[in-house]
């Protein structure tokens, strides 16, 4: 395997991992909230209110942690990408075939997440 696709696989590898790791704390951060407007609303002990709002926003905190990662991820695959695309060697190879189905996957999440934002 050449450098080029060991490198076009970790990144789509990569990619693929720090995504689904953004959307987990994104997926935790919702749990978290019911969790804490759950317990704010049956009178729960003050102490364990605190805490799961400490909880809460360390798993806030993540949110932008795990995303600056996949930005950073995401940046490099590209770059990855669209060299392996002028390369017709590269675009008959099975990692060529699932980075070119990761990067369509990963753009269609990302534009449904800014339309969300929206």
């Amino acid at each position: 395997m050449s450098d080029k696709l060991k490198d076009l696989k970790i990144k789509t590898g990569v990619a693929k991992r720090t995504w689904k790791e953004h959307l987990s704390y994104k997926k935790e951060l919702e749990n978290e909230k019911k969790r804490v407007a759950k317990m704010t609303t049956e009178g729960r002990d003050e102490y364990d209110v605190r805490k799961a709002n400490e909880v809460l926003k360390e798993t806030e905190s993540m949110i932008s942690h795990t995303k600056s990662s996949f930005l950073k991820a995401w940046k490099e695959f590209q770059d990855v990408y669209n060299a392996a695309t002028n390369d017709e060697t590269l675009k008959q190879s099975k990692e060529y075939e699932e980075g070119q189905k990761v990067y369509e996957d990963l753009n269609k999440a990302i534009e449904e997440e800014r339309a969300a934002q929206a």
